[in-house]
Protein backbone atom coordinates (compact mmCIF):
# COMPACT_ATOMS: atom_id res chain seq x y z
CA UNK A 1 0.00 0.00 0.00
CA UNK A 2 2.87 2.38 0.53
CA UNK A 3 4.07 2.43 -3.03
CA UNK A 4 1.31 3.70 -4.46
CA UNK A 5 1.21 7.08 -2.67
CA UNK A 6 5.57 7.01 -3.82
CA UNK A 7 4.20 6.13 -7.12
CA UNK A 8 1.62 8.85 -7.33
CA UNK A 9 4.07 11.29 -6.38
CA UNK A 10 6.54 10.09 -8.76
CA UNK A 11 4.20 10.36 -11.63
CA UNK A 12 3.50 14.26 -10.39
CA UNK A 13 6.79 15.35 -10.39
CA UNK A 14 7.21 14.50 -13.59
CA UNK A 15 4.10 15.87 -14.83
CA UNK A 16 5.38 18.94 -13.48
CA UNK A 17 8.82 18.57 -14.92
CA UNK A 18 7.47 17.29 -18.68
CA UNK A 19 4.13 19.15 -19.53
CA UNK A 20 3.98 22.73 -17.70
CA UNK A 21 1.54 25.14 -18.20
CA UNK A 22 3.34 27.44 -20.82
CA UNK A 23 3.59 31.16 -19.23
CA UNK A 24 1.24 32.88 -22.37
CA UNK A 25 -1.43 30.71 -21.61
CA UNK A 26 -1.53 31.06 -17.53
CA UNK A 27 -1.03 34.12 -17.96
CA UNK A 28 -3.87 34.51 -20.10
CA UNK A 29 -5.91 32.87 -17.19
CA UNK A 30 -5.36 34.55 -14.73
CA UNK A 31 -5.56 38.09 -16.24
CA UNK A 32 -9.04 36.03 -18.19
CA UNK A 33 -10.73 35.43 -14.29
CA UNK A 34 -11.43 38.08 -11.95
CA UNK A 35 -11.64 35.30 -9.08
CA UNK A 36 -8.06 35.21 -9.42
CA UNK A 37 -7.06 39.13 -8.26
CA UNK A 38 -6.54 38.35 -4.58
CA UNK A 39 -4.75 35.49 -5.00
CA UNK A 40 -0.75 36.26 -3.42
CA UNK A 41 2.51 35.21 -5.67
CA UNK A 42 2.55 32.25 -3.32
CA UNK A 43 -0.81 31.27 -4.03
CA UNK A 44 -0.59 31.43 -7.82
CA UNK A 45 2.39 29.41 -7.71
CA UNK A 46 0.37 27.11 -5.99
CA UNK A 47 -2.75 27.05 -8.07
CA UNK A 48 -0.44 26.82 -11.24
CA UNK A 49 1.59 23.60 -9.80
CA UNK A 50 -2.14 21.99 -9.07
CA UNK A 51 -3.62 22.97 -12.55
CA UNK A 52 -0.73 21.31 -13.92
CA UNK A 53 -0.92 18.12 -12.20
CA UNK A 54 -5.24 18.21 -12.79
CA UNK A 55 -4.32 18.44 -16.49
CA UNK A 56 -1.98 15.54 -16.56
CA UNK A 57 -4.02 13.19 -14.51
CA UNK A 58 -7.56 14.29 -15.56
CA UNK A 59 -9.26 12.73 -18.98
CA UNK A 60 -11.36 15.82 -20.89
CA UNK A 61 -13.75 14.39 -22.90
CA UNK A 62 -15.42 16.75 -25.09
CA UNK A 63 -19.17 15.35 -26.82
CA UNK A 64 -21.52 16.99 -29.34
CA UNK A 65 -18.68 17.93 -31.73
CA UNK A 66 -17.29 20.29 -29.85
CA UNK A 67 -13.22 20.45 -30.55
CA UNK A 68 -11.71 21.47 -26.70
CA UNK A 69 -9.18 24.52 -27.21
CA UNK A 70 -6.17 24.90 -24.60
CA UNK A 71 -7.43 28.07 -23.40
CA UNK A 72 -10.79 25.99 -21.96
CA UNK A 73 -8.54 23.13 -20.44
CA UNK A 74 -5.86 25.50 -18.77
CA UNK A 75 -9.74 27.51 -17.44
CA UNK A 76 -11.29 24.42 -15.99
CA UNK A 77 -7.90 23.70 -13.95
CA UNK A 78 -7.62 26.89 -12.81
CA UNK A 79 -10.96 27.08 -11.29
CA UNK A 80 -10.95 23.26 -10.31
CA UNK A 81 -7.86 23.79 -7.95
CA UNK A 82 -8.67 27.24 -6.85
CA UNK A 83 -10.66 25.47 -3.98
CA UNK A 84 -7.71 22.70 -3.55
CA UNK A 85 -4.96 25.55 -2.51
CA UNK A 86 -5.72 25.07 0.91
CA UNK A 87 -6.50 20.84 1.44
CA UNK A 88 -4.25 19.62 -2.34
CA UNK A 89 -4.80 17.59 -5.23
CA UNK A 90 -5.63 14.25 -3.53
CA UNK A 91 -8.97 15.88 -2.62
CA UNK A 92 -9.78 15.10 -6.44
CA UNK A 93 -7.99 11.53 -6.51
CA UNK A 94 -11.50 9.65 -6.88
CA UNK A 95 -12.39 10.28 -10.12
CA UNK A 96 -10.73 11.19 -13.69
CA UNK A 97 -12.73 12.41 -16.21
CA UNK A 98 -14.35 15.53 -17.29
CA UNK A 99 -17.33 15.86 -20.13
CA UNK A 100 -17.00 18.88 -21.50
CA UNK A 101 -20.44 19.40 -23.88
CA UNK A 102 -21.41 22.58 -26.08
CA UNK A 103 -23.87 23.88 -24.09
CA UNK A 104 -26.62 23.71 -21.18
CA UNK A 105 -27.63 19.57 -22.38
CA UNK A 106 -31.23 18.41 -21.13
CA UNK A 107 -31.70 15.76 -18.99
CA UNK A 108 -34.48 13.56 -18.09
CA UNK A 109 -35.90 14.07 -14.34
CA UNK A 110 -38.00 11.76 -11.51
CA UNK A 111 -39.33 12.97 -8.58
CA UNK A 112 -41.73 11.43 -5.87
CA UNK A 113 -43.57 14.05 -3.98
CA UNK A 114 -44.69 13.84 -0.63
CA UNK A 115 -48.31 12.36 -1.49
CA UNK A 116 -45.76 9.51 -3.61
CA UNK A 117 -46.89 10.50 -6.74
CA UNK A 118 -44.31 10.29 -9.59
CA UNK A 119 -43.43 13.62 -11.61
CA UNK A 120 -40.85 12.91 -14.99
CA UNK A 121 -39.84 16.20 -16.94
CA UNK A 122 -36.84 17.45 -18.56
CA UNK A 123 -34.59 19.87 -17.27
CA UNK A 124 -31.46 22.14 -18.14
CA UNK A 125 -28.04 20.99 -16.51
CA UNK A 126 -24.55 23.46 -16.82
CA UNK A 127 -23.12 20.51 -15.43
CA UNK A 128 -23.45 17.98 -13.24
CA UNK A 129 -20.87 15.57 -10.54
CA UNK A 130 -22.29 12.04 -11.09
CA UNK A 131 -21.73 9.92 -8.22
CA UNK A 132 -18.04 7.94 -7.84
CA UNK A 133 -17.60 9.10 -11.42
CA UNK A 134 -17.10 12.26 -14.01
CA UNK A 135 -18.50 15.64 -14.28
CA UNK A 136 -19.82 16.94 -17.03
CA UNK A 137 -19.32 21.09 -17.72
CA UNK A 138 -21.20 23.13 -20.43
CA UNK A 139 -18.41 25.09 -22.14
CA UNK A 140 -20.57 28.01 -22.47
CA UNK A 141 -20.88 28.17 -18.77
CA UNK A 142 -17.67 27.29 -18.38
CA UNK A 143 -16.79 31.03 -20.06
CA UNK A 144 -19.59 32.34 -18.18
CA UNK A 145 -17.47 31.16 -14.87
CA UNK A 146 -14.86 33.54 -13.06
CA UNK A 147 -16.18 36.79 -14.03
CA UNK A 148 -17.20 37.36 -9.73
CA UNK A 149 -20.40 37.54 -10.22
CA UNK A 150 -21.20 34.39 -7.58
CA UNK A 151 -22.01 32.00 -11.02
CA UNK A 152 -19.00 29.44 -11.33
CA UNK A 153 -20.04 25.92 -13.01
CA UNK A 154 -16.73 24.52 -12.35
CA UNK A 155 -16.47 25.53 -8.67
CA UNK A 156 -20.10 24.51 -8.48
CA UNK A 157 -19.68 21.16 -9.30
CA UNK A 158 -16.34 20.64 -7.53
CA UNK A 159 -17.60 21.60 -4.51
CA UNK A 160 -20.21 18.48 -5.34
CA UNK A 161 -17.21 16.20 -5.54
CA UNK A 162 -15.44 17.32 -2.34
CA UNK A 163 -18.84 16.72 -0.76
CA UNK A 164 -19.36 13.29 -1.74
CA UNK A 165 -16.13 12.76 -0.29
CA UNK A 166 -18.11 11.73 2.91
CA UNK A 167 -20.14 9.01 1.60
CA UNK A 168 -22.75 11.08 -0.09
CA UNK A 169 -23.96 14.89 -1.20
CA UNK A 170 -25.24 15.88 2.03
CA UNK A 171 -23.77 19.30 2.08
CA UNK A 172 -20.68 18.35 4.37
CA UNK A 173 -17.55 17.12 3.33
CA UNK A 174 -15.20 15.21 5.46
CA UNK A 175 -13.80 18.27 7.78
CA UNK A 176 -10.37 19.08 8.54
CA UNK A 177 -8.78 18.46 11.40
CA UNK A 178 -10.18 20.52 14.08
CA UNK A 179 -12.76 21.33 13.08
CA UNK A 180 -16.33 20.71 15.02
CA UNK A 181 -19.30 19.08 12.54
CA UNK A 182 -21.81 20.85 14.94
CA UNK A 183 -20.48 23.93 14.51
CA UNK A 184 -20.80 23.29 10.14
CA UNK A 185 -23.97 22.17 11.20
CA UNK A 186 -25.86 24.62 12.99
CA UNK A 187 -24.14 26.98 10.64
CA UNK A 188 -25.48 25.38 7.39
CA UNK A 189 -28.43 24.96 8.26
CA UNK A 190 -29.59 27.82 9.92
CA UNK A 191 -28.51 29.66 6.30
CA UNK A 192 -29.88 27.10 4.49
CA UNK A 193 -33.71 27.66 6.12
CA UNK A 194 -33.36 31.37 6.05
CA UNK A 195 -32.91 31.52 2.64
CA UNK A 196 -35.63 28.84 2.00
CA UNK A 197 -37.92 31.51 4.04
CA UNK A 198 -36.58 34.01 2.18
CA UNK A 199 -37.59 32.38 -1.10
CA UNK A 200 -41.26 31.95 0.47
CA UNK A 201 -42.05 35.10 1.47
CA UNK A 202 -40.01 36.93 -1.82
CA UNK A 203 -41.75 40.14 -2.03
CA UNK A 204 -43.95 41.89 -4.83
CA UNK A 205 -42.71 44.19 -7.26
CA UNK A 206 -44.57 47.10 -4.77
CA UNK A 207 -42.95 45.97 -1.43
CA UNK A 208 -39.60 47.30 -0.14
CA UNK A 209 -38.79 44.16 1.74
CA UNK A 210 -35.89 42.44 0.04
CA UNK A 211 -35.53 39.01 -1.54
CA UNK A 212 -32.42 36.82 -0.99
CA UNK A 213 -29.08 37.93 -2.51
CA UNK A 214 -27.97 34.57 -3.01
CA UNK A 215 -28.81 32.39 -5.68
CA UNK A 216 -32.03 30.64 -4.78
CA UNK A 217 -30.83 27.68 -6.02
CA UNK A 218 -29.07 27.00 -3.15
CA UNK A 219 -32.53 26.07 -1.59
CA UNK A 220 -33.19 22.88 -3.68
CA UNK A 221 -31.44 20.84 -1.26
CA UNK A 222 -28.51 21.24 1.49
CA UNK A 223 -26.32 19.83 -0.78
CA UNK A 224 -26.98 22.43 -3.34
CA UNK A 225 -26.56 25.01 -0.44
CA UNK A 226 -23.21 24.06 -0.03
CA UNK A 227 -22.02 24.20 -3.91
CA UNK A 228 -23.48 27.88 -4.23
CA UNK A 229 -21.93 28.85 -1.30
CA UNK A 230 -18.67 27.64 -2.41
CA UNK A 231 -19.31 29.25 -5.58
CA UNK A 232 -19.90 32.81 -3.73
CA UNK A 233 -17.29 32.05 -1.58
CA UNK A 234 -14.48 32.19 -4.44
CA UNK A 235 -16.51 34.86 -6.64
CA UNK A 236 -18.44 37.46 -4.07
CA UNK A 237 -17.18 36.48 -0.74
CA UNK A 238 -17.72 39.73 0.69
CA UNK A 239 -21.49 39.43 0.23
CA UNK A 240 -21.32 35.45 1.61
CA UNK A 241 -19.39 36.72 4.51
CA UNK A 242 -22.06 39.75 4.87
CA UNK A 243 -25.18 37.24 4.46
CA UNK A 244 -24.31 34.35 6.19
CA UNK A 245 -21.12 35.37 8.26
CA UNK A 246 -20.91 31.63 10.00
CA UNK A 247 -21.12 29.72 6.93
CA UNK A 248 -17.84 31.67 5.60
CA UNK A 249 -16.60 31.36 8.39
CA UNK A 250 -16.94 27.62 8.16
CA UNK A 251 -15.49 28.02 4.62
CA UNK A 252 -12.46 29.72 5.66
CA UNK A 253 -11.34 26.98 7.90
CA UNK A 254 -12.64 24.09 5.67
CA UNK A 255 -10.25 25.94 2.59
CA UNK A 256 -7.64 26.84 4.61
CA UNK A 257 -8.09 30.64 2.75
CA UNK A 258 -10.09 34.08 3.47
CA UNK A 259 -10.71 35.87 0.13
CA UNK A 260 -12.94 38.37 1.69
CA UNK A 261 -9.88 39.79 3.94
Amino acid sequence: MALFPLFRAARRRKILANSPIPDELWDWAIREHRIFGWLSSEDLAILRELSTIFLGEKIFDPVGGLELDEETRVSIAAQACLPLLGLGIDWYNDWSTIIVTPREYEVEKRDVDSAGVIHEYDDEFAGEAFDLGPVALSKVDIEASGWGDGYNVVIHEMAHKLDGRSGGYDGCPPLRAGMDPGDWKRAFSAAYEDLRAKIDRRPSRRSRRKGPRIDSYAAESPDEFFAVACEYFFEKSHLLRSEYPEVYAQLALFFARDPAA
